[in-house]
């Protein structure tokens, strides 16, 4: 056979075979692109007519659009709206002239129905020179709708009126909404997130507090209307509200921890002036009750403190009479007691009724005194001494009970200040109650002391009352809160937190102000500190 015939056969043997592989990649790439029903892919010349599509588009735009397309037709003959065919038109020329871009459509189908397609507009280029123009439409419509379903619940969390968070367990924000970070003082959200890198320290007053929630967290995965002091960026406090719960592994490992916050140092401060309303209320029918009370003692009293010296006249007058009798006929007997003995003691029983009657006259007048209705900026000259006396009456018995030492240092010239002497009284009674219930069962120790002193380098003088005692002391982290309104540790046992606040008020009314100091090893100094008036 002729060599030539062998070699043309085996060559088109050969063609014949890259052309089934030809066919056979066409098939598949045209399966590839018909493959996707959610991905639309079309190609184009500069006369805007159909290069290729895939099935994707060819469906929908017949079933949509009611039009069936085919390679070579006019892409703008699709479009009845005149006003869509020359934005196709448009975005074809940019193709064409070698632009590549993405662009968010909207496509309505014959039922109404509106679809979002994400197009990619991309040139065909062959040697350098742009021969067409592709498009690709993805269907994003259900991307779309979670989208705007996002931006609807973003726009809740960010115009939110109340503070909304999402933290770690370890104390760090992970998001927060506008609210929460204006609660906090800070510009942003976003300053905010990037402030605060340890919730416990930076944010709470009391970091013990921090650990409560998440011990609640853990256990029950949800805490409720817990109130606690925060700090906000300029260093102020507020008291907030917060609900919050927690999201955990299916290990029980917390995730992180979601909430809410809302600032209530407005209803804080509403309900410290309806307290300190009603303590004046309780104060204003206790004076009523107590002048009634010192009234009717102060009357039988008078009784005492005027016969009682005469009743010492007449045992002194009469003695001599009694001693001749006794002398003559011998010892004899007297209600019940023989003479030599009562002669010994009544003189004495005299002497101590006769001082009681008198400390019930000082206690009455007490509280007569304490019990006056003046006026919160009704001042006098007040002598310290006295409003630790005045004080002292009232809370003798406490101090009895609860301090096995007691000392007493009066200058021998009281110091001078100008106030209101009840509620300078009022102060000291607090800050020796509160003592007395913080003195230890054995060797307890309490003194009062009034003195003079200069502040540093200052030339003004200020008098000092000081209460000192070696009870359970103050810890450092409650030290600096313990003037503030609703804070005590007492809560269990009926504390309101009030005392110390209203007490630290009263004092700054005076320009003086409270001060405290603790140590470690217990004990703790409250001084009462007022200008001296000289």
């Amino acid at each position: 056979m002729n060599p030539d015939i062998i070699t043309l056969q085996d060559r088109i043997n050969t063609l014949e075979e890259q052309n089934a592989r030809f066919r056979n990649e066409i098939r598949q790439l045209r399966a590839l692109i018909d493959a996707p029903r959610n991905l639309m892919q079309f190609s184009f010349n500069h006369e805007y007519r159909y290069i290729t599509y895939n099935q994707a588009h060819y469906e929908f735009i017949k079933h949509n659009w009611g039009v069936t397309i085919y390679p070579g037709m006019t892409i703008l003959d699709i479009f009845s709206d005149g006003q869509e065919r020359e934005s196709a038109r448009n975005h074809f020329d940019r193709v064409l002239k070698g632009e590549s871009y993405i662009l968010k459509r909207e496509y309505k189908r014959r039922k109404g129905e509106t679809r979002f397609y994400e197009n990619t507009y991309v040139p065909v280029i062959e040697n350098g020179t742009i021969t067409a123009g592709t498009v690709t439409a993805h269907d994003i419509t259900e991307w779309s709708e979670k989208e705007e379903e996002g931006r609807k619940y973003r726009a809740i969390f960010d115009k939110a009126l109340e503070g909304i968070f999402r933290s770690t367990a370890q104390g760090r924000f992970i998001e927060a909404n506008r609210e929460m970070a204006r609660i906090l003082g800070y510009e942003s959200p976003a300053e905010l997130m990037d402030s605060i890198t340890d919730i416990s320290s930076q944010l709470y007053c009391d970091p013990v507090e921090r650990d409560t929630v998440m011990s609640i967290l853990r256990d029950q995965e949800i805490v409720k209307d817990f109130e606690t002091r925060m700090f906000r960026k300029d260093g102020t406090t507020i008291w907030v509200e917060f609900n919050a719960r927690c999201e955990k592994d299916e290990d029980g490992r917390t995730l992180y921890v979601e909430g809410k916050l809302t600032d209530i140092s407005g209803r804080k401060e509403n309900e410290r002036r309806r307290q300190q309303m009603m303590q004046a209320e309780k104060m204003a029918s206790l004076g009523v009750l107590v002048a009634g009370v010192a009234h009717e003692i102060n009357n039988p009293n008078s009784y005492l403190t005027l016969n009682l010296p005469t009743l010492l006249d007449v045992w002194t007058d009469a003695q001599q009479i009694l001693d001749e009798y006794s002398e003559e006929y011998g010892d004899f007997v007297l209600g019940g007691l023989e003479y030599s003995e009562l002669r010994e003691q009544f003189p004495y029983l005299l002497s101590e009724m006769i001082e009681g009657a008198g400390r019930i006259k000082d206690i009455v007048a007490q509280l007569k005194d304490y019990s006056r209705q003046d006026g919160e900026d009704e001042r006098e000259y007040v002598e310290l001494n006295s409003v630790v006396r005045g004080a002292l009456t009232f809370v003798r018995h406490r101090i009895k009970n609860c301090a096995r030492h007691f000392e007493l240092v009066l200058p021998e010239k009281s110091p001078v200040v100008e106030g209101n002497p009840q509620r300078l009284i009022q102060v000291l009674m607090n800050l020796v109650v509160n003592s007395c219930e913080a003195l230890p069962e054995e060797d307890s120790q309490l003194s009062v002391t009034v003195r003079t002193a200069k502040n540093g380098g200052d030339k003004d003088c200020y008098a000092l009352i000081t209460i000192k005692d070696n009870g359970c002391g103050i810890p450092e982290e409650n030290l600096r809160h313990i003037e503030d309104p609703f804070f005590t540790t007492k809560r269990d046992s009926g504390g309101t937190g009030l005392g110390l606040s209203i007490s630290a008020s009263i004092m700054k009314k005076h320009n003086g102000s409270l001060e405290f100091s603790s140590s470690p090893e217990g004990g703790t100094v409250a001084v009462m500190k007022l200008p001296l008036y000289s």
